[in-house]
């Protein structure tokens, strides 16, 4: 008898594939770029659904993902000043199309033609601020005609079938006023529209002990209430797993400490978002395999299917729902920052950066128990409020002998139950479920989070009273593909009666 233990149907989860790092990729993919061409110059309408657009992609998991059309949608191409930003029109020099049409009119045809592929539908990068550069004149609005000028753009939204609003970037980032007033309009007059805010502006953020400053603290408590989601920002992509866990460390305590509704959005590195209870906003794509000139290897898309189809187990969660334990061990990751091309993101500085954060993050649990011989991995885990089921992941470090180095460890987590799912990902010496009841005589099934069958794998794992113990070995025996197509095996496993 074949048994799947992976949802066909997705679930409404906040996750969304945002367009900016294939702009970078496909910019940096001219050899002879001119310097003032920038990654938003990418965004058109062949770059998206062309003969190989973007968005012919995410086959499987598209019901899983709305699609977020970042940076340079609404300005003309070459727009550099950034008063031009958040017009909330899409350009018609870059989208020829819908050039005759009304503003909602547009975004309009951009949703029925994006669920017409199988995606959720539209959401859109928006500046916090309004367009004040039109025709070469500028305009200076008072506070209650800004808000105007953000109601008529909610209602475009609404009329226009808009579900998602990233807020970025803009002269009033970092203002929880502002990200308030833009809420409330959205709230008002685009009711079903979901909103996103940020918790940083910069790509390399923290502070090497773990400190907040009182700014940052003020922010969030003022930020999370008016958010659907709150996005811990782009990384440089050589720290990414320190950075990404930092942040989310930050403002799952601070999310904490005022019961916040909001669901954290991660950003890309999957396995984290999966492990945490988290939204995902997906930023690679199968298409960094085929460019050339980029300057890091491509990034495994399986990695992302993988925590699609877990989260149609054990969806993101509110960020204040349950109780977070953060380690007070921090590590510390280093790398050698080389000179980028001026104009496209991340641009920071050549130079060496070192970046800590805590060595372990556990959502309504306690702290996993992590040994190793020498440097240990950042290891995150969570146990879902609703349908119980415990996630694990085992980050990836960055050290001076590498980017994104396996560190093996013996792993041991309580306080999970035992009749719910295990999501695994990541590699391990061991990991060990105290399960806290006897489970010896049950049977054990597996299955790649790739797959669509389970296998029996009693044999494989050891069951002592109520322990389960699962080799390393087990992950990539199962997730067979994990090592040729270099990227993190993600196991899901169950417990069933022997009966």
């Amino acid at each position: 008898m074949s048994i799947n233990l992976i949802p066909s149907e997705p679930k409404d989860t906040g996750n969304y594939f945002c367009t900016w790092d294939s702009q970078c990729d496909h910019m940096n993919t001219l050899k002879d770029r001119p310097k003032d061409r920038s990654s938003r110059d990418a965004m058109n309408e062949d770059f998206l659904f062309g003969e190989n657009g973007l968005l012919n992609s995410f086959e499987g998991v598209r019901g899983d993902l709305t699609v977020v059309l970042d940076d340079g949608w609404d300005v003309p191409y070459g727009a550099t000043d950034s008063r031009v930003f958040g017009s909330l029109d899409a350009d018609g020099e870059r989208f020829p199309s819908l050039r005759a049409l009304t503003p909602a009119g547009k975004l309009k045809a951009l949703s029925e033609r994006i669920k017409a592929l199988g995606y959720r539908g539209l959401g859109l990068w928006v500046p916090t601020q309004s367009q004040s550069l039109i025709d070469g004149r500028e305009i200076r609005r008072t506070p209650d005609e800004e808000r105007l000028y953000w109601e008529e753009r909610a209602k475009w939204c609404a009329e226009g079938g808009v579900i998602y609003i990233k807020a970025d970037w803009g002269s009033h980032q970092g203002d929880a006023d502002y990200c308030a007033m833009m809420t409330g309009c959205m709230r008002k007059y685009a009711p079903g529209l979901l909103m996103e805010h940020g918790f940083t502006g910069y790509p390399l953020f923290g502070d090497e002990n773990g400190a907040v400053t009182e700014e940052t603290e003020n922010y969030l408590k003022k930020v999370f209430p008016v958010s659907d989601f709150l996005r811990t920002y782009d990384v440089v992509h050589e720290l990414k797993y320190v950075s990404t866990v930092d942040r989310a460390s930050i403002c799952l305590r601070a999310a904490r400490a005022c019961r916040a509704e909001t669901v954290l959005n991660i950003e890309d590195p999957p396995l984290i978002g999966a492990a945490l209870g988290c939204s995902i906003g997906v930023m690679r794509h199968a298409l960094e395999t085929k460019r050339k000139y980029l300057p890091l290897p491509p990034r495994p898309v399986a990695e992302t299917v993988a925590a699609l189809r877990w989260q149609r187990i054990a969806p993101p969660f509110a960020a204040g729902r349950t109780d977070v334990a953060v380690s007070t061990e921090r590590l510390k990751d280093i790398w050698r920052c080389p000179e980028r091309a001026p104009g496209l993101w991340p641009n920071v500085p050549a130079g060496d950066y070192c970046v800590t954060a805590p060595s372990a993050v556990a959502r309504n649990m306690p702290l996993p128990e992590v040994a190793a011989k020498g440097e240990i991995p950042y290891v995150l885990c969570s146990v879902h409020p609703d349908c119980g089921a415990l996630c694990v992941a085992v980050t990836p470090r960055t050290l001076p002998e590498g980017i994104d180095l396996t560190l093996p460890a013996d792993i041991k987590v309580r306080g999970a139950k035992s009749d719910a799912p295990v999501g695994l990902f990541g590699r391990f010496s061991s990991l060990t479920v105290d399960f806290g009841e006897r489970i010896e005589g049950a049977r054990v099934y597996a299955q790649s989070m790739l797959s669509d069958t389970a296998q029996d794998v009693t044999d494989r794992v050891e069951l002592s009273g109520g322990r389960l113990t699962v080799p390393g070995g087990l992950m990539t025996a199962v997730d067979a593909g994990a090592d040729a197509e270099n990227r993190i095996p993600a196991v899901v496993l169950l417990i069933a009666s022997g009966d």
